[in-house]
C-alpha cells in the first residue's frame, strides 16, 4: 500500500505542476516563474517516484507513465485556459476602449447639438449652422465618419483593433475646435462660444 501512496502522490504533484507551469507565469508576469515552479515540481516528484520505485518497480513504472501522460494533457488544458483568458481579458479591454471613445463622440454630438437646438445659440453663432464655413463642412464630414465607424465597425474604414475609429474622433474633436474658431470669427459670426459650447 505504502508504494502505491507515494505513487499517487507523485502523479497528483507531476499534474499540478504541469498546471502551475502553464497558467502561472503569465499571471504573475514572472519570466522565471516557469523554471522554478517546474524544477521544485520536478524535485518533489522524482523523490517521490524514486520512493515508490524502490519499493515496487511495477508501481514506479505505472505511475512515470501516468504522470508522462497526465502532465500532457494537464499542458494542453491549461493551455487551452491561459488563451481564453488572455482572450477575454483583450475583449474586455477593447470594450472598455470603445465605450470611452463613445463617451467622447457623445460629448462632441451634445456640444454641437447645443448650436442646433439652442435658438439663442444659433442667433449668436449663425456660422455653427452654415455648411458653406469651410470649417464647418469639415465638421460634418467628420460627423459622418464618426457615426459611420460607431453604428458600422465592418465598414471599410473600420480596422479589428478600432484605431479606425479612435482616429475618426480624433479628428472630430479637432474639427469642431475649428468650427467653433471660425464661427467666433466676426465675419462669420459674433460672440464668443460660450463655455456651454465647449467639449466636456
Amino acid at each position: 500500500m505504502v508504494p502505491q501512496t507515494f505513487g499517487l502522490l507523485a502523479i497528483l504533484t507531476g499534474v499540478a505542476t504541469a498546471w502551475l507551469v502553464n497558467t502561472r507565469p503569465s499571471r504573475e508576469r514572472d519570466p522565471d516563474a516557469k523554471f522554478w515552479y517546474g524544477f521544485t515540481g520536478y524535485c518533489v516528484v522524482a523523490t517521490l517516484l524514486l520512493i515508490a520505485a524502490s519499493q515496487d518497480r511495477w508501481v514506479g513504472a505505472l505511475s512515470l507513465a501516468v504522470i508522462a501522460a497526465g502532465t500532457l494533457a494537464t499542458g494542453r488544458l491549461a493551455t487551452c485556459s491561459v488563451e481564453k483568458r488572455a482572450a477575454a481579458e483583450s475583449d474586455a479591454l477593447r470594450t472598455a476602449a470603445h465605450a470611452a471613445l463613445v463617451a467622447r463622440h457623445d460629448s462632441v454630438l451634445r456640444a454641437w447639438g447645443r448650436y442646433a437646438l439652442d435658438p439663442a445659440a444659433a442667433i449668436d453663432f449663425p456660422a455653427m449652422n452654415d455648411v458653406h464655413v469651410p470649417e464647418v463642412s469639415g465638421l460634418a464630414k467628420a460627423l459622418a465618419e464618426a457615426e459611420l465607424l460607431r453604428r458600422s465597425p465592418d465598414a471599410p474604414e473600420a480596422d479589428p483593433s478600432g484605431a479606425g475609429y479612435h482616429r475618426a474622433i480624433d479628428r472630430l474633436e479637432a474639427a469642431f475646435r475649428r468650427a467653433e474658431q471660425a464661427a467666433a470669427d466676426p465675419a462669420r459670426g459674433s460672440g464668443t462660444p460660450s463655455p456651454a459650447g465647449a467639449t466636456e
